[in-house]
């Protein structure tokens, strides 16, 4: 599979940028996701604490640490989760965050056979399809080539169609707890104030950048560009981004909503045709420059109105889903290996959606027009 260029990481969407982080890959795409529930089938514990070697149980189903290390695995293989290994206190937190991750969904799975919910296997198969030709193409080599991915990293397509059906049955779920949520025009009105930001058409740069492998060689880069060095031309010759190189390192007009946070507070910090940087992320040491500036246009509520009652009607929603997954939580009788307990047990995590292949959205993009 192809890694993302500097480009995408560095334009790309608030939840990307919420999933590029550990922490985020958990929270926002783990829990969110759903892992795949009821393993550990068949082990019986009904006493408080849980037995040697499980990191956790809910009611009678124990979840041994080798289960849960092999769920990991299959989000590797779906989602890229990458288990901060070098970093024993990021790494603490991502064993307490994924075993929490597992109760919640174990949770979910219970409340989902309370309500009569299931995905046809049919159904999950066309899903999991849709995935490997958007991934791999066409063809049956796009499946052989699936297939050897899961190998490489100690998983199988079985557990990846587990964990696709958990997907959507938790879809589902999040579709039948909000579906009664309603937005009136008087709650737009009122609400308008606090989205009225979002809404209107943000500041753009016109933005150009250059990633080096290092911090020495991005300062030397930046202290050439300072002392009259052509971007375009240093760009050329010295970026490892492939996706810009031909172009001298230009990433077209961008708003900071777009960009990573550290990133974006160099970027519209700096005054129009000024060099920013060095600024690090996960593919290397950026040095920008940023180019025109296309100020931003306050949102006029009759043109947004459409656009604010979708957000207004998704946060709500989200609200509801998030509190419903807390009483759930709550109620699930879940308990914990002392190694494996996260700081808050009984809350499900915020600023979550449910984000799954049948179709309820993953996040409400932020807008980039004032005109609805």
């Amino acid at each position: 599979m192809r890694v993302k260029s500097t480009l995408a990481w560095i334009a790309g969407a608030a939840l990307d940028r919420v999933r590029n982080t550990w922490t985020g890959r958990i929270v926002a795409g783990v829990i969110v996701l759903a892992l795949v529930a009821g393993i550990g089938g068949g082990v019986w514990w009904r006493m408080q604490q849980v037995p040697d070697g499980a990191a956790l149980a809910v009611g009678d189903r124990v979840v041994t640490v080798t289960d849960l290390d092999d769920r990991v695995q299959t989000l590797r293989a779906l989602y890229g989760v990458q288990p901060p290994v070098e970093d024993p206190v990021k790494m603490d937190g991502f064993r307490r965050d994924a075993a929490k991750a597992v109760a919640l969904s174990m949770v979910l799975e219970d409340r989902a056979t309370e309500m009569g919910v299931g995905i046809a296997d049919a159904k999950v198969r066309q899903t999991l399809d849709q995935y490997i030709t958007q991934q791999l193409g066409n063809g049956p080599g796009a499946r052989d080539d699936f297939i050897e991915v899961l190998g490489n990293v100690g998983t199988t397509e079985d557990k990846v169609m587990t964990e696709v059906r958990q997907q959507m049955v938790v879809g589902e779920l999040f579709d039948r707890v909000t579906k009664d949520v309603t937005v009136t025009d008087d709650d737009l009105r009122a609400e308008f104030p606090r989205y009225a930001e979002r809404l209107g058409t943000p500041e753009k740069r016109d933005l150009s950048n250059i990633v080096v492998a290092s911090k020495e060689a991005a300062e030397k880069i930046a202290a050439d560009l300072r002392g009259g060095a052509d971007f375009a031309t240093v760009a050329r010759a010295s970026t490892i981004d492939n996706a810009t190189r031909a172009n001298g390192g230009a990433l077209g007009p961008i708003s900071a909503d777009q960009l990573q946070p550290d990133y974006a507070k160099a970027a519209f910090g700096a005054p129009a045709g000024q060099v920013f940087g060095p600024v690090q992320n996960q593919f290397g040491w950026n040095v920008g420059r940023s180019g025109a500036v296309t100020p931003g246009v306050p949102a006029n509520f009759d043109q947004v109105k459409d656009r604010l009652r979708e957000l207004v009607l998704f946060d709500r929603r989200i609200s509801l889903w998030g509190q419903w997954m807390t009483d759930s939580l709550a109620n699930g009788d879940v308990r914990y290996a002392d190694d494996y307990r996260p700081a808050d047990p009984d809350t499900a995590p915020t600023g979550a959606s449910p984000g799954l292949p049948s179709g309820t959205p993953q996040t409400v993009p932020p807008a980039t027009g004032g005109g609805g």
